[in-house]
């Protein structure tokens, strides 16, 4: 049996040791990096400042960058990858509004829908945007302060296009070819 000054000097010693790992434990920790790794060693997540922006970048089991979140100035983005088709989402959120992109296996945006707001429409507008492969605009659909107009556009002829926009007078419907009207109704 453990006398009472033992058993004191054992229990403060036990606090002590606690105190210790609780200072421990509520420390802060200031890195530039952080890395997440498997059991194998294989980097799959990485926290870090990146061009001033802090980024959490996240990687499958080829080491292939697969997600990346970044908070900025201009607001936060995210983007999702696929490393085998080089397609990719992307969602932001600034100060004109939130912007959701997909991108092809170049590169490429095809698909742009966004709601952008502007000093003149606080609400924001609407707004799809499908690209041709070279990056020319196919299809828009827009809502400009509460119209609706959609433009579909041929990219293999320069400003050759049918649109349909509704104002305050009703629909109309126009054709054109080459910059220059075919055709317009009413």
């Amino acid at each position: 049996m453990q006398s009472p000054i033992s058993e004191s000097e054992s229990l403060a010693a036990r606090v002590e040791r606690l105190e210790k790992q609780y200072r421990w434990l509520n420390t802060e920790i200031a890195t530039e990096r952080l890395v997440l790794v498997d059991s194998d060693g294989t980097t799959r997540g990485t926290l870090r400042m990146t061009e001033g922006v802090p980024s959490l970048i996240l990687y499958d089991t080829g080491g292939n960058v697969r997600a990346i979140l970044r908070v900025s100035d201009e607001g936060p983005a995210l983007h999702l990858l696929n490393p085998k088709t080089g397609a990719a989402f992307e969602l932001r959120v600034n100060e004109s509004g939130p912007d959701l992109s997909l991108f092809d296996r170049n590169g490429k945006q095809r698909l742009a829908l966004n709601v952008l707001g502007s000093p003149l429409d606080e609400a924001g507008s609407p707004s799809l945007l499908m690209r041709e492969p070279d990056g020319t605009a196919a299809v828009v659909v827009t809502s400009p302060e509460g119209r609706g107009n959609i433009n579909l556009s041929d990219a293999s002829k320069h400003n050759t296009e049918i649109g349909l926009h509704v104002d305050r007078n009703g629909p109309i419907l126009v054709c054109m070819n080459e910059g220059k009207m075919l055709w317009s109704a009413p």
